[in-house]
């Protein structure tokens, strides 16, 4: 399967779950437990060769009009823990079945952790699944706690916005982003 129809095949499996989630046919679950992470469902971002590409292609399949114009993201500092290291990606985004779907596209090789991901499993794909959550640093250290291997750590104002988690060493096959806007959990 090509890299394009295998984003789209991962981007028609996400509409799913979160249609089904909403839903609610989902059934047997488990509470979850109060943790940092206790949030939503930020979005579902995937690593491409070309964004614009890609987006035109999930719009044909979902029906999507006027998506949105792709926007070039330069010199992104990686944090701290990450001392003169930036990336530079071009973003496309849409949200279907409400679903925010996120375009990732490198803009030079060796700049990004989406052209790390890409150059590692050998294309594009699902490169992560955003959280969001009350408070990125404490979801950030709680991944860390369960094995999880901090991998950037985005910015703003001097302060955390969010966290790249890859978990694939905690025995989960994915990478989360902590983002914030998840309200704190009631007491």
């Amino acid at each position: 399967m090509k890299g394009t129809s295998k984003v789209v095949v991962a981007l028609a499996a996400g509409v799913m779950i979160g249609w089904f989630s909403n839903a609610q046919i989902v059934k047997g679950q488990g509470k979850q437990a109060q943790t940092p992470v206790l949030g939503g469902l930020s979005h579902v971002s995937f690593a491409v060769k070309d964004a614009e590409k890609a987006a035109a292609a999930f719009a044909a399949v979902f029906g999507v009009a006027d998506v949105p114009k792709s926007m070039d993201f330069k010199d992104i500092k990686w944090g701290p823990s990450f001392p003169g290291r930036t990336m530079n990606v071009k973003r496309s985004g849409m949200t279907i079945n409400n679903v925010s779907f996120e375009i990732l596209q490198p803009l030079a090789p060796n700049d990004s952790p989406w052209d790390d991901f890409m150059k590692a499993t050998g294309g594009e794909g699902l490169h992560h699944l955003g959280i969001s959550v009350p408070d990125v640093a404490a979801a950030r250290d709680y991944l860390v706690s369960k094995g999880g291997v901090q991998t950037q750590q985005f910015e703003q104002g001097g302060k955390m916005f969010a966290a790249y988690v890859d978990m694939h060493k905690a025995g989960l096959p994915i990478t989360f982003e902590v983002t914030p806007g998840a309200p704190p959990a009631a007491k």
